[in-house]
């Protein structure tokens, strides 16, 4: 296997040993808290496309290129912000991301357009990748046998605040305007990201001579070198562009005939997702033990019989609840084992792995979000089913290569 290039060794003189980092719990409730505070930002604009398309004199189906933005922007950041992990300290980079962050926030809050809001949008998209820095981070920091584990507490934070923006958001945006919702998003980034800094333990400048260009330049050679870092891109990948297809559309359908339920309402329904946040210390716990393909193979089989669920919920509510609570669970076990997997592959390079794994995960949600835009105009949403049964078969097609290739590396992954 080639070598790939490293810019810091897994533990630089000066931080704390994994031991007494990982006995810091209070350190990890509170990287959970500011990654479900910050990832919340991407979605905002999922609840509110009625009120969008209501506020600024545009189509439904348009006001939908706001959520699109804001998850291209998210790639592009990830790409561009997430591997200086790899090679700075991550206080003073956190610092940089959250008073960006809150500045694209306040930009959101005040557009006068749909065009200007979806370039807001973008940017809040942009800088709000402080979960992904705090992902690896807390690998770093958590002892091998407790990875999954602590992976899944962060994961809990994430989830939960995705969640938590589309009830919180929906409901805030109905009552109040959805500016109400972008300014109460830049108060919590600021609030938890501070607390976040904080406490994220001290490190000494890292000692390397590697420039931006060739960390980026990196990125193309790390693909190359690890096979298994390709597997969970393409396996998480159709799994999270199947789940944004149904969930980037599910407000039109609820608010809309034969529903007809409110924004706040239909927010409400994301509730449910929270089934995922319960279900993922149980999958950390799994992984520690017995690896990470089964569970991803059980979330894309979940994530196929949610498509049929979504499809008869068109008329039956309890199929639609039924769906929501599968595809939340299957999405959740998904990326708690798919990251824990190329985390123990590429140790050296957490935060470089993360960003082409997220980078991919989350190109393909916003172009899904944007095929699922077109579906649902051309077919409506039995269209919009189908596409999300078509990927989680597309993702089901990848695991025998990567069942093989575990097979074979073993030792790598009980590292």
């Amino acid at each position: 296997m080639e070598t790939v290039m490293t810019a810091t060794e897994e533990q630089q003189p000066g931080q704390p040993s994994t031991a007494s980092a990982f006995r810091a719990r209070p350190l990890f409730a509170v990287m959970a808290i500011c990654s479900g505070a910050t990832v919340a930002n991407v979605y905002l604009a999922q609840p509110l496309l009625t009120l969008f398309a209501r506020g600024l004199g545009a189509a439904p189906s348009s006001a939908g290129l706001v959520v699109t933005c804001a998850q291209f922007g998210y790639a592009t950041g990830i790409l561009f912000l997430v591997p200086l992990g790899d090679v700075r300290r991550r206080r003073p980079l956190l610092l940089i991301m959250l008073t960006a962050t809150v500045i694209a926030l306040l930009l959101a809050a005040a557009a006068p357009g749909l065009s200007l809001l979806a370039a807001a949008a973008a940017l809040v998209g942009g800088f709000t990748v402080i979960p992904q820095v705090l992902v690896p981070l807390a690998a770093e920091l958590a002892p091998p046998q407790r990875r999954a584990s602590v992976v899944a507490g962060v994961q809990i934070g994430l989830m939960t605040g995705i969640i938590g923006s589309r009830v919180i958001g929906g409901a805030m945006g109905e009552i109040f305007g959805w500016r109400s919702v972008y300014v109460l998003a830049a108060v919590l980034t600021g609030a938890s990201g501070l607390l976040t800094v904080a406490l994220v333990p001290r490190e000494p400048a890292r000692a390397t001579t590697i420039g931006y260009g060739r960390l980026l330049a990196s990125l193309p050679r790390l693909v190359r070198a690890e096979p298994a870092l390709r597997h969970s891109c393409l396996l998480h990948a159709s799994l999270f562009g199947a789940y944004n297809t149904t969930w980037t559309s599910l407000v039109l359908v609820l608010t809309h005939e034969p529903y007809h339920f409110s924004t706040a309402t239909a927010g409400l329904f994301g509730v449910l997702g929270l089934a995922g946040a319960v279900a993922a210390p149980w999958a950390g716990r799994f992984v520690d033990r017995r690896g990470a393909l089964p569970i991803i193979t059980a979330a894309l089989a979940l994530t196929l019989l949610s498509a049929g669920a979504y499809a008869l919920g068109r008329t039956a509510p309890a199929f639609m609840v039924a769906a929501i609570v599968s595809v939340n669970v299957a999405v959740q076990w998904s990326q708690i084992a798919n990251q824990a997997r190329i985390f123990a592959y590429l140790p050296e390079a957490r935060s470089r792995a993360n960003t082409v794994y997220m980078v991919a995960v989350f190109l393909s949600g916003a172009v899904c979000a944007a095929l699922a835009g077109v579906c649902y105009a051309a077919f409506g949403w039995p269209g919009v089913c189908a596409l999300q049964a078509v990927l989680a078969i597309a993702g089901l097609a990848v695991l025998p290569f990567a069942r093989r290739y575990d097979r074979r590396h073993r030792t790598a992954l009980s590292a």
